[in-house]
């Protein structure tokens, strides 16, 4: 027998726990009331200004859940840039785009990594040691909560992407793309 999801209003069978079509959860009372804000009618401003058009409903964001068999990599992309290079280069990987996005910003955040290591070096040749200890062990520490944050929303089936890595890590990680080299 056939039942429709509260939230999208798709068909689908009755022993779905996803809908087919928007990827949410199927729970008994999952139907929300409307959102006010795009369901209040547009009225036509006083002044001379044209009307304003109603706002257009925005794909939903929510993404289907992570199989286990991709977040376990994804997490273990983390651990070094070894294994992060690895899920980068295997063929078996390269549909995976929840494995191939974790490994390419985890590449990335190595690199930064290692760019903070060589400042930290030369500052502490420099005379400035004292400095480097006082800021390099905030900044170390800084970094190693968000390499566990990292580690820990990849498990999680989070698509977390950092500020300034994630649109590149994605550009880097889409299926298709090799990095370093073209195919």
């Amino acid at each position: 027998m056939p039942i429709s999801c509260g939230y999208c209003g798709a068909s689908m069978p009755d022993i779905s726990e996803f809908c087919p079509h928007c990827g949410r959860p199927v729970r008994e009372g999952n139907v929300f009331p409307p959102d006010p804000i795009r369901s209040a009618p547009v009225t036509a401003p006083e002044s001379s200004k044209p009307p304003v058009a109603p706002q257009q409903d925005a794909p939903f964001p929510f993404q289907p859940p992570v199989p286990w068999n991709d977040r376990i990599p994804g997490a273990l992309a983390y651990l070094t840039f070894i294994p992060a290079l690895t899920f980068l280069f295997l063929e078996s990987y390269q549909k995976r785009k929840f494995v191939r996005f974790h490994a390419a910003q985890s590449l990335l955040f190595w690199v930064g990594v290692l760019l903070f290591a060589v400042i930290g070096v030369l500052a502490s040749m420099f005379g400035w040691l004292f400095l480097w200890l006082l800021s390099g062990s905030l900044i170390g520490l800084a970094l190693f909560f968000t390499w566990l944050l990292l580690s820990i929303k990849a498990l999680q089936g989070q698509w977390f992407s950092l500020p300034l890595l994630g649109a590149f890590a994605a550009q880097l990680g889409s299926p298709g793309s090799r990095p370093f080299f073209g195919r």
